[in-house]
């Protein structure tokens, strides 16, 4: 039976390498690739079972669809493309290209997938939200602290003799890291997990320390304080590479571990050892998760975390580092999204995207194409979504089902999956590149993402996509890197590592900042009016600064990542993705509002409520509760029915847990 490599493109810290078995032109089993050199053949049950189950789910559309009074009606591609151009074309006469509003994101990586940009480009323009729902704060802030960012390699772990795991849980979201560090600490190294939830990874470490939700900046600038006041800085590589020192000891000294313990529920003695840890052990790397910069404050809470790093001088040697995301790869390749035709772009920011559609009126948002996304069920304040998106007047929605977002469509256009064609994939969080072998034939009428557009581009007489194929526009992005070796007949044979990106970054302490330095007092920063030094203050909807919101909604809403589904891919394809939604609460907490295990509960917040199901847990802190993202709207679930829309201090990141809530009893329900 012929077994076909090629690599997983989901948004996540690895693009696993896969083969695929075929038998009789069907795929009936994926493994992971031993001999890529990332994940060494270990995979997760996405890859090894989810993937399968979704490419012939009885659920996949497979002809385009069209939504008619009497249902969704099947229809061919010349139809679909005939729809569009006939509501499209007046629209963008009527009010310029950018009415239309392109929600693009990362729900599938790949090089080609940013052609359906140039679609938009060669009609003119459109708009385009701006920031991420994702990392924006987090990655902005080590913009204004290094000037770039770029990752350690994940062996460098080895060379640690302290590891802090801050926000992060590799046992869930970076299985391919456990190995590394289940090794590093057999060498002696320690691990300490730093986050409000017991998260499995917490099975690994030597400590785990809890802070209340939001409070993580307040925690660094305390630990800093200790480090300053006993003198366990690294003041060589201060005089040489740090910028701003000074002002940054001023404000750190206004965090006594006193004060901060009131503000995070940290015990002074645990912020002490802590400090005195990671002051006096060297080298110490820390490795950053997404929730703790997912509210209002968490840009300068990754750069209070970062901050650390450079006054004990754990940046640019091997074992040390910040370890958030890495930059390696942005703007080495050509960019084949129409960029050269002079597109009209408008930009809305993405952390209060459903407010802006709202208020855009020069011109209002009338068409909207959805690529790569389920904005419906991700984005936060699902009603006011709604609201937005009901005012379009054409939406169209490429996908493989009729999740929450194609609900709302007036056409769905099915899309193959990266088993049904070829592309290119690399991460922000790894070093490697790896090229997709196309596997299977296309299911039904399916198309990739490029073929779609391009076919409408064609069929609307565009000028400005030509008619290449994939191998040809994969050709036409890779050129840059063949001084360097990297071609696509180079990646057919084998995944390439980055050829620039260092093992030990920052090795030479020669910054991208305009000081040349590591930018504790960041002038970057300060010119865009965000405050140079990494100060705290709390999240827009904490106790501390809302009593009066607080209590009514006295719990922190966690909306974490679930380790067997990626947002909301695959919920639909399991059992688990159906019915009540678990809320999970400590046992005192649950005592307190007479809520019994597997109870049904409801949980609210200003913006909303959803029926749960109670799920009593010590893992938890007693004023927080946590609710897995990604369940669909439509099986009656759907957590940013309850989260709010706020811009961030920094990088218009998606503050989705800067959220209060409350749990109540549901009368009447049986468990």
């Amino acid at each position: 039976m012929p077994k076909i490599r090629t690599a997983c493109p989901m948004d996540c810290y690895s693009h696993c390498g896969l083969v695929a078995q075929v038998e009789d032109g069907k795929i009936i089993q994926i493994d992971g690739d031993v001999n890529h050199p990332l994940n060494k053949g270990l995979i997760c049950q996405k890859g090894r079972v989810k993937h399968l189950q979704r490419i012939y789910s009885p659920q996949r559309i497979t002809t385009p669809l069209r939504k008619t009074s009497a249902g969704w009606q099947s229809i061919s591609w010349s139809a679909a493309y005939d729809i569009i151009a006939e509501k499209l074309t007046p629209l963008v006469k009527l009010y310029g290209p950018t009415t239309i509003l392109h929600h693009d994101n990362c729900g599938s990586e790949g090089i080609l997938k940013s052609l359906s940009r140039r679609f938009f480009s060669a009609l003119g323009g459109c708009t385009r939200p701006q920031g991420s729902i994702c990392w924006g704060s987090g990655y902005q802030a080590q913009v204004y602290d290094f000037g770039r960012l770029q990752l350690h390699s994940w062996e460098d772990v080895l060379n640690s003799r302290l590891i802090i795991l801050w926000g992060r849980d590799p046992a869930s979201t970076n299985i391919h890291m456990l190995s590394l560090l289940q090794q590093a600490k057999k060498q002696g190294a320690k691990i300490i997990v730093i986050n409000p939830v017991e998260v499995a990874s917490c099975r690994l470490a030597d400590r785990h320390i809890a802070p209340r939700p939001g409070s993580d900046g307040a925690l660094a600038l305390a630990v800093a304080n200790e480090i300053i006041k006993n003198d366990w800085i690294n003041q060589d590589y201060i005089d040489k590479h740090v910028f701003g020192y000074p002002a940054y000891r001023e404000l750190v000294a206004q965090y006594p571990a006193e004060k901060v313990s009131d503000i995070t529920g940290i015990p002074v003695e645990q912020i002490c050892t802590l400090a005195r840890e990671y002051g006096t052990t060297s080298p110490a790397s820390i490795f950053f998760g997404y929730g703790l910069q997912r509210y209002t404050n968490g840009g300068q809470t990754v750069r209070a975390i970062d901050a650390l790093a450079a006054i004990t001088g754990n940046i640019g040697i091997p074992g040390g580092g910040a370890n958030y995301a890495g930059g390696h790869w942005k703007g080495m390749l050509a960019d084949i999204t129409g960029s050269e035709l002079s597109p009209e772009v408008r930009r809305l920011p993405w952390p209060t995207l459903a407010e802006a559609m709202l208020k855009a009126n020069d011109p209002p948002i009338k068409a909207i194409f959805v690529t790569r996304s389920n904005p419906l069920t991700q984005l936060p304040d699902t009603s006011r979504v709604k609201e937005a998106f009901s005012q379009s007047e054409l939406t169209v929605v490429v996908d493989f089902f009729l999740n929450d977002t194609a609900q709302m469509a007036d056409l769905v256009l099915p899309c193959t999956t990266f088993l049904e064609g070829e592309d290119v994939v690399y991460s922000s969080w790894n070093h490697y590149m790896t090229y997709q072998h196309q596997v299977v034939s296309p299911v039904g009428q399916c198309r990739s993402d490029h073929h779609i557009f391009a076919g409408l581009a064609q069929h609307m007489g565009l000028p400005g996509f030509p008619n290449l194929s994939d191998s040809q526009w994969l050709e036409q992005a890779l050129a840059p890197l063949a001084q360097y070796g990297v071609t696509l007949d180079k990646l057919k044979e084998r995944p390439v590592r980055h050829p620039l990106a260092p093992d030990v970054p920052w090795h030479d302490g020669n910054f991208a900042t305009p000081s040349g330095k590591f930018e504790l007092y960041s002038q970057l920063a300060e010119a865009d009016g965000v405050n140079p030094l990494p100060d705290y203050v709390e999240p827009a909807e904490s106790p501390l600064r809302n009593p009066g919101l607080a209590q009514n909604y006295p719990l922190h809403l966690i909306t974490a990542h679930h380790p067997d589904y990626l947002h909301s891919q695959f919920w639909n394809l399991s059992e688990a993705g159906q019915g009540r939604q678990p809320v999970y609460l400590h046992p005192d907490t649950a005592a307190v509002y007479g809520i019994d295990d597997n109870a049904p509960v409801i949980v609210a917040t200003s913006r909303g409520q959803i029926t749960c199901q109670a799920k009593l847990s010590p893992k938890v802190r007693p004023d927080t509760a946590l609710l897995y993202e990604g369940h669909w709207l439509s099986h009656g679930n759907g957590v940013n029915l309850l989260t709010g829309q706020y811009r961030p201090d920094m990088g218009l990141g998606t503050p989705y847990y800067d959220c209060l809530c409350r749990v109540t009893p549901k009368a009447g329900l049986k468990k």
